[in-house]
């Protein structure tokens, strides 16, 4: 493994500067109108010259100053491998000296925007095994393409020296992409569920704004109302467009997908303004999750997503292990590509234990009487008369936010879902969406586990499961469990992470 000091690429130095520099051109471009008459026909007087002199120096100087200060640190800040360790060292006036173990590196992935793309330069990300920072990259560095490869391929081997993985499945060496066809059917079917809800209520409002008044067609041809029907043809299609950008978002994101795996490693790569490229010990994935989005529900299909530090802690990075297909090949591909994770022991989930109907009916219940009845019934206390005269308004309102709360738990509760095996638990939870997480034990921090009085009654357990991962999918919350349930995860989870079998 070298051991030479080297920098990052030079051109760091204009990303972090560009939008100092970019923002002090535009502000002049801004004011050119007001600037150049000046030096065209002279200044006003001269008590305006210090003042105008002063505003544009200010300009002028701050991007040259921030560029000055971004070369300094380049220049000075050093990049090596010592052993067993990386450094990373500045030698500017406040001095810092960064060492990182290898061992303790989670993954290392690299990513070009379209300008590092243009000048043949990776963005090297490293994410360390720790859950204090898990909810960024730890660390970023930008050099050559060629330079990036070299030094990710160092990485990696010595943090393989250190993985234990459980077992090598095939290797591809020639990796598919994902078809435009099956990139559409994915972003179509992996729609949220508060996407759908939107488009329901946006709906309802662009049908209210051409059918909730009388608007006669013939009344915009002959009569002065084309500028309403405008503004609402204006408003209709600001919600169309919203969601066809948000598809061919969705569309760019997943340009090129594909997974892979070679030897230990796992292979993701995907994108077209912002190609990403993960490399992902086998070791190193903490939990899988198999999701059904709402449509994807409705059209029998799955996808598959991995949990683990590094990946998911941006907006842009996906989790994605694989796309909406359906169930058999979604099986298929996580039997082949990662085995660990024995996804096939879904079907064994028991559903929640008897009594837990009876909890969830209460918390529904509960929730029905502080959120609509007590509010219409202070109303109607403290103005009688005008509840009387006016209860429907109200009275649909409330009825509605109580079947709001009635169908969330009634699909809350036929979402969830528990299995316990040799060295793994799965929890399935979710409302609209679905979603089955399993997790090995030996991946497990600590688990809270939660009584409320009747539930202590029952002898169940609800609670959160904590895995070292993004602070996103950190925590996994547990369905009702019974006594013994909650006693073998407790003594499988201390039994693995001791070293047991």
């Amino acid at each position: 493994m070298t051991t030479e000091k080297f920098h990052c690429h030079p051109t760091i130095i204009l990303e972090k500067a560009g939008g100092v520099i970019i923002a002090s051109i535009l502000i002049l471009l801004s004011q050119a109108e007001y600037v150049i008459p000046f030096f065209q026909e002279g200044f006003a007087s001269e008590e305006d010259l210090p003042s105008i002199l002063m505003v544009l120096g200010l300009i002028l100087l701050l991007p040259f100053f921030t560029a000055g200060y971004q070369f300094l640190v380049w220049r000075k800040t050093w990049i090596y491998m010592d052993g067993t360790t990386l450094v990373i060292e500045r030698n500017t006036l406040n001095r810092k000296k960064n060492t990182y173990s290898l061992a303790h590196i989670s993954n290392v992935n690299t990513e070009q925007n379209l300008f590092e793309l243009f000048m043949h330069t990776s963005r090297l990300k490293l994410d360390m095994e720790n859950a204090s920072d898990a909810n960024s990259t730890d660390i970023t560095i930008l050099l050559s393409m060629s330079k990036a490869l070299e030094m990710k391929a160092q990485l990696l081997s010595f943090s393989q020296k250190s993985t234990v993985g459980d077992g090598a499945a095939p290797s591809l060496s020639d990796p598919s992409c994902a078809s435009f066809s099956e990139i559409l059917t994915h972003c179509i079917c992996s729609l949220p569920g508060y996407y759908l809800i939107s488009a329901v209520i946006f709906t309802a409002l662009a049908l209210f704004l051409f059918f909730g008044l009388d608007l006669n067609p013939l009344d915009i041809l002959f009569e002065k109302k084309t500028t309403s029907f405008f503004m609402k043809s204006f408003t209709v299609c600001i919600l169309v467009f919203s969601y066809i950008y948000q598809i061919i978002k969705r569309l760019l994101g997943f340009y090129q997908f594909s997974v892979y795996r070679q030897g230990n490693e796992l292979m993701v790569h995907y994108g077209f303004f912002r190609k990403q490229d993960f490399t992902i010990p086998i070791g190193r994935i903490h939990a899988l999750q198999i999701v059904q989005p709402p449509i994807a529900r409705l059209t029998g299909r799955y996808e598959a997503r991995i949990v683990c530090i590094g990946v998911g802690d941006a907006q842009e990075e996906l989790t994605q292990f694989s796309l909406c297909k359906k169930k058999q090949d979604v099986m298929e591909s996580l039997a082949a590509l990662l085995p660990e994770f024995p996804a096939a022991s879904i079907h064994h989930m028991r559903k929640p234990p008897k009594h837990a109907k009876i909890l969830s009916f209460c918390s529904c219940f509960c929730w029905i009487m502080v959120c609509c009845l007590f509010p219409y019934m202070l109303i109607a206390s403290l103005e009688p008369s005008k509840a009387i005269e006016d209860a429907s308004p109200l009275l649909y309102a409330c009825l509605s936010l109580a079947c709001c709360i009635l169908l969330y738990y009634l699909f809350r509760h036929f979402c969830l879902g528990f299995y316990a095996g040799g060295s793994f638990a799965i929890c399935s939870g979710g409302s609209l969406t679905k979603t089955a997480t399993i997790m090995p034990y030996r991946e497990m921090q600590h688990i809270c586990f939660k009584q409320n009085l009747l539930s202590r009654h029952f002898h169940l357990y609800q609670g959160e499961a904590y895995i070292l991962a993004s602070e996103a999918n950190r925590k996994v919350r547990l369905p009702y469990i019974t006594e013994a349930e909650k006693k073998l995860l407790a003594q499988e989870m201390g039994h693995d992470c001791l070293g047991g079998s």
